[in-house]
Protein backbone atom coordinates (compact mmCIF):
# COMPACT_ATOMS: atom_id res chain seq x y z
CA UNK A 1 0.00 0.00 0.00
CA UNK A 2 2.56 2.30 0.43
CA UNK A 3 4.58 2.01 -2.82
CA UNK A 4 0.95 2.16 -4.53
CA UNK A 5 0.54 5.63 -2.88
CA UNK A 6 4.11 7.27 -3.24
CA UNK A 7 3.92 5.87 -7.00
CA UNK A 8 0.09 7.54 -7.39
CA UNK A 9 1.68 10.76 -6.08
CA UNK A 10 5.38 10.51 -7.93
CA UNK A 11 2.84 9.97 -11.06
CA UNK A 12 0.66 12.97 -10.54
CA UNK A 13 3.58 15.44 -9.40
CA UNK A 14 4.93 14.53 -12.50
CA UNK A 15 2.48 14.37 -15.00
CA UNK A 16 0.09 17.44 -12.90
CA UNK A 17 1.96 20.33 -14.65
CA UNK A 18 1.56 22.48 -11.56
CA UNK A 19 -1.68 22.25 -11.45
CA UNK A 20 -1.55 22.56 -7.54
CA UNK A 21 -4.60 24.43 -6.89
CA UNK A 22 -7.29 22.59 -8.97
CA UNK A 23 -10.36 20.04 -7.13
CA UNK A 24 -8.32 17.00 -8.65
CA UNK A 25 -5.44 17.87 -6.67
CA UNK A 26 -7.08 18.49 -4.23
CA UNK A 27 -9.30 15.53 -4.09
CA UNK A 28 -6.18 13.29 -5.02
CA UNK A 29 -3.74 14.82 -2.02
CA UNK A 30 -6.67 14.99 0.40
CA UNK A 31 -8.50 12.43 -0.35
CA UNK A 32 -7.01 9.03 -2.29
CA UNK A 33 -3.80 9.13 -0.58
CA UNK A 34 -4.39 9.33 2.81
CA UNK A 35 -7.21 6.35 2.36
CA UNK A 36 -4.54 4.72 0.56
CA UNK A 37 -1.89 5.08 3.48
CA UNK A 38 -4.81 4.56 6.66
CA UNK A 39 -5.80 1.02 4.63
CA UNK A 40 -1.87 0.27 4.84
CA UNK A 41 -1.54 0.81 8.08
CA UNK A 42 -4.79 -1.05 9.26
CA UNK A 43 -3.66 -4.05 7.45
CA UNK A 44 -0.33 -3.92 8.93
CA UNK A 45 -1.70 -3.72 12.54
CA UNK A 46 -3.94 -6.49 11.50
CA UNK A 47 -1.48 -8.53 10.51
CA UNK A 48 0.14 -8.59 13.62
CA UNK A 49 -2.15 -10.84 15.33
CA UNK A 50 -1.27 -13.89 12.81
CA UNK A 51 2.37 -13.40 13.25
CA UNK A 52 2.39 -16.79 15.62
CA UNK A 53 -0.01 -18.22 13.12
CA UNK A 54 2.43 -17.42 9.98
CA UNK A 55 5.93 -16.99 11.47
CA UNK A 56 6.66 -13.86 9.61
CA UNK A 57 7.53 -11.56 12.50
CA UNK A 58 10.43 -9.45 10.54
CA UNK A 59 7.59 -9.05 7.60
CA UNK A 60 5.10 -7.89 9.78
CA UNK A 61 6.80 -5.20 11.94
CA UNK A 62 8.78 -3.77 9.20
CA UNK A 63 5.59 -3.45 6.80
CA UNK A 64 4.16 -1.28 10.22
CA UNK A 65 6.95 0.68 9.82
CA UNK A 66 7.52 1.53 6.51
CA UNK A 67 3.83 2.47 6.56
CA UNK A 68 4.24 4.62 9.32
CA UNK A 69 7.20 6.43 7.94
CA UNK A 70 5.19 6.82 4.75
CA UNK A 71 2.42 8.11 6.29
CA UNK A 72 5.00 10.73 8.50
CA UNK A 73 5.94 11.53 4.83
CA UNK A 74 3.31 12.41 3.47
CA UNK A 75 2.08 14.62 6.19
CA UNK A 76 5.47 16.40 6.52
CA UNK A 77 5.02 17.05 2.66
CA UNK A 78 1.07 18.02 3.43
CA UNK A 79 2.48 20.96 6.22
CA UNK A 80 5.43 21.75 3.45
CA UNK A 81 2.85 22.57 0.47
CA UNK A 82 0.21 24.41 3.14
CA UNK A 83 3.14 26.87 4.10
CA UNK A 84 4.42 27.44 0.69
CA UNK A 85 1.29 27.89 -1.20
CA UNK A 86 -0.54 29.43 1.25
CA UNK A 87 1.40 32.56 1.53
CA UNK A 88 0.64 35.88 0.23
Amino acid sequence: MPFLCSGFASFYVLFGKGDYESYRFLFSFLGIIPVLLATGVFLSVKSIALIEEKGDKDYAYSGLVLNLFFALLYLASLVYCFIKFNRP
